[in-house]
């Protein structure tokens, strides 16, 4: 694998401090083994990358994406596609996040292990990936992609859920995923916006089911992250020991307070809705769909107030899907609006890296984390919207390797 030297470049490295120039970072054998500020060596057989005072950060990540969500009517995907016609749709969405500067992800629902493992493997140009496979659904719940019309129940619906009630069933549901090599377990907690049966502020799943899929997750060594919008259901996953609540639209005080009192990570996904309340007419989502999206944009920018200012742990995901997919960095504007460019930007990285338990590995430029970085054209402290110009990502790297390069 070559050595690379990044030299003259403006480094952000996402540990909270300031940028810094000039500065130089080396890399060897895929790892980070050097970072320093100044005038950089000059080491034998190291190709150099000269910045020319750009915007050298660490790659970003999306703590939410659904790569097997590749249509704008969700119900198509265990109506309309094989299962093999899906892990190419799959692959090719993958490889879009990454040309997106994204160069690690954790897909909340759909893609199985053997992404994960063709990623590592080179099988695919894909982010590094963690894994949930099928969300885990009551009948009738967010994952359960049938209408009320269609009796048959399968016991899979797709790649998107597993469908199991009362707590043997969900026992079962979480020990067959984490059989099957997952890294966790995603749990429908409450109704969404994609789902025909349901809606948005209410609850799924008793305390005592979420208690079972948490206790096994926990057994195995992994974790849980839910699917919630309601205070009801986000209450419940926290007091049943669920590691992030992702959406989170409906958060109130209250509600914050318990997350934070539980440890819980809240992982807004504010994208989605602001990509689908704008441009779903000309996407074609469902009616039912772009109802619920544009009702719960309304309280998104507010529940990430509230959790901003209550000092909740707090990532970032997109959520986006269908023609949606290609509008992932949108989210890192929409947070800035809040928060401001620099914790929208660490949401992004660091702070990501550290949900996901990575941050041993990514999510920062130091030492002995894995060379993966993106070459920004701009300052994007000053501009966070630079991330959704493809143009003005100069390179992007992923251990150590090109993935694009245009200097």
């Amino acid at each position: 694998m070559a050595r690379l030297l990044f030299r003259d470049a403006t480094l952000l490295d996402c540990t909270g401090r300031e940028p810094v120039y000039p500065a130089w970072v080396a890399v060897e054998d895929g790892l980070i083994t050097e970072v320093g500020e100044g005038a950089a060596p000059n080491p034998a057989g190291a190709e150099t990358v000269d910045c020319r005072g750009r915007t050298l950060m660490p790659g970003l990540i999306d703590a939410h994406i659904h790569a097997s969500l590749f249509t704008n009517d969700l119900g198509d995907l265990h109506r309309k596609f094989l299962p093999s016609m899906s892990c190419f749709m799959a692959a090719k969405i993958l490889e879009d996040t990454l040309h997106q500067g994204f160069t690690t992800v954790r897909d909340a629902g759909g893609a199985d292990a053997g992404f994960r493992e063709a990623q590592k493997q080179g099988l695919i140009t894909a982010p590094r990936m963690q894994v949930c496979g099928r969300s885990i659904t009551m009948t009738g719940g967010h994952a359960d992609a049938r209408l009320p019309t269609e009796l048959v129940p399968p016991i899979e619906v797709g790649m998107m859920g597993v469908i199991a009630d009362g707590v043997d069933e969900v026992r079962r549901a979480a020990r067959e995923q984490l059989r099957r090599g997952v890294d966790y377990v995603k749990v429908m907690a409450g109704g969404g916006c994609a789902s025909p049966s349901d809606e948005p502020d209410t609850v799924q799943y008793s305390p005592e089911e979420l208690a079972a899929i948490v206790y096994e997750a926990t057994a195995a060594g992994k974790t849980v992250l839910s699917h919630n919008y309601s205070n009801r259901s986000m209450k419940a996953c926290a007091e049943a020991g669920v590691h992030s609540i992702e959406h989170g639209n409906y958060l109130d005080r209250e509600t914050a307070r318990i997350l934070k009192k539980h440890g819980c990570w809240l992982v807004p996904t504010m994208a989605t809705y602001e990509i689908m309340a704008t441009k779903g007419e000309e996407f074609g989502i469902p009616a039912y769909f772009l109802r619920k999206m544009k009702e719960v944009q309304k309280y998104s920018e507010n529940a990430l107030s509230i959790a901003f200012e209550e000092g909740l742990k707090i990532g970032s995901g997109s959520d986006v899907v269908g023609s949606g997919q290609p509008y992932k960095t949108l989210e890192i504007e929409l947070k800035a609006r809040v928060m401001g460019p620099m914790r929208a930007i660490l949401c992004t990285t660091r702070d990501n890296a550290e949900l996901m338990g990575m941050s041993d590995r990514v999510g920062t430029v130091e030492t002995g984390k894995y060379g993966d970085f993106i070459l920004v054209d701009g300052d994007p402290l000053k501009d966070v919207r630079i991330f959704q110009h493809r143009d003005k990502i100069l390179a992007i790297v992923q251990g150590g390797r090109f993935i694009k390069k245009s200097l």
